[in-house]
């Protein structure tokens, strides 16, 4: 016992590091609830709503592929003071911002901001990670991530009813997350840089794996961009918005533990397909029954399968590979993922503007519906083979 403890990383770097990710997700979440709110206030088209939230997507894109380039050239604690600044910056320029342009190019800057701080402290935490204790650190990881993007949206409490103040808040959040990270003494682990797999080759090794992450990222994208305009156009105050966003985040935890293990005995195509039908009912559940139970409670029916779609569906991806060639293959599930992450709130709010705001949960039932079938194809004739 003593020379495992001997063997964990610093207590006060593994803090520094969390807190550092903890405050920087606080800022992320709490833009994305503040942003469609603001825009919605300057009685913007929901489609143009949907299409800005989207662009957080193209940005995440840049930023993951470029990101290690970056931090390669500059150092891990260059690259994330220097994107910490220019997430400080994009957050005060929202105050500024009173055309769908200028918010579009700010959501991408923001994208590209969020993954490459993301990159510098994962691939920081990977380094201190041992395999005698991995899981645990990874699995502090994860809750911290889940606890920061869900305490996020119910910040924007902290100033009722005055969305600008809310961007200053996230400002002031991603100034703080530079402090910790910035303080420790600690070596710049090494960036491996793999050749990525490109992704026709990836689809045609693993195509249930890159289906499933391209619906992980279209559900979580639509539901967690345009489910506070749904919620607003309820009537809902802008405490219970922020609730039910927090119930759909925090929900994100609760399958993931027995959702992995029947990944680990059943067929994984399997599994999506449950996922899938799971979210096919909660979406039909906030339809019918959207006045008779509370936001919180749909929040967590709708949160809890979208969660663990994309784990599922990288698994799915990585029991194609060995040990190198999954990590090589990251940047496909990324860019799969992103796909639907863009995808996804702009149909879904294109729906919205034609049909109403209810036409979020028939867009997603609809999709998942499609992606059943798709995913029933592929399976059946990888069975063939």
């Amino acid at each position: 016992m003593n020379n495992e403890l001997k063997n964990l990383p610093p207590i006060n770097t593994i803090f520094a590091l969390m807190l550092s990710l903890f405050l920087q997700m606080q800022s992320i979440s709490l833009l994305g609830i503040s942003i469609p709110l603001s825009l919605s206030a300057l009685k913007m088209n929901i489609s143009h709503i949907g299409l800005v939230m989207a662009l957080y997507s193209i940005g995440l894109i840049l930023g993951s592929f470029q990101g290690k380039k970056v931090i390669s050239n500059v150092g891990h604690i260059r690259a994330f003071s220097g994107f910490a600044a220019i997430a400080t910056i994009v957050a005060i320029t929202h105050n500024l911002a009173s055309n769908a342009y200028l918010f579009a190019i700010l959501r991408v800057l923001s994208g590209l901001s969020s993954a490459v701080m993301l990159v510098v402290v994962e691939s920081w935490f990977n380094t201190l990670c041992k395999n005698h204790h991995r899981s645990r650190l990874l699995a502090i990881h994860q809750i911290v991530l889940y606890l920061a993007m869900g305490s996020g949206q119910l910040l924007i409490n902290l100033t009722p009813g005055q969305l600008n103040s809310a961007f200053l808040v996230a400002a002031l959040l991603s100034c703080m997350a530079l402090i910790p990270i910035t303080l420790i003494r600690i070596d710049n682990p090494k960036i491996v840089n793999t050749q990525p797999i490109p992704f026709i080759e990836l689809f045609q090794a693993a195509p249930t794996g890159i289906i499933g992450a391209i619906c992980a990222g279209n559900a979580i994208g639509t539901i967690f961009n345009l489910s506070p305009l749904f919620a607003q156009q309820t009537q809902a105050s802008t405490w219970d918005i922020s609730v039910f966003m927090s119930a759909i985040i925090f929900s994100g935890i609760l399958l993931q533990r027995p959702i992995g293990l029947l990944a680990d005995k059943y067929p994984r195509e399997y599994i999506l397909y449950a996922l899938l039908v799971f979210t096919v009912i909660s979406t039909q559940l906030a339809i019918h029954f959207s006045h008779f139970i509370s936001l919180t409670l749909m929040g967590v029916l709708l949160g809890a399968p979208i969660a663990c779609l994309y784990p599922i569906s990288i698994a799915t991806v990585y029991t194609k590979f060995n040990e190198e060639k999954s990590v090589a293959a990251s940047s496909g599930l990324l860019l799969a993922y992103a796909l639907g992450g863009f995808t996804g709130p702009v149909f879904a709010s294109f729906a919205m503007n034609i049909f109403g705001v209810s036409a979020l949960f028939h867009y997603l039932s609809f999709y998942c519906v499609l992606a059943i079938f798709i995913l029933h194809c592929f399976f059946t004739r990888s069975i063939d083979k």
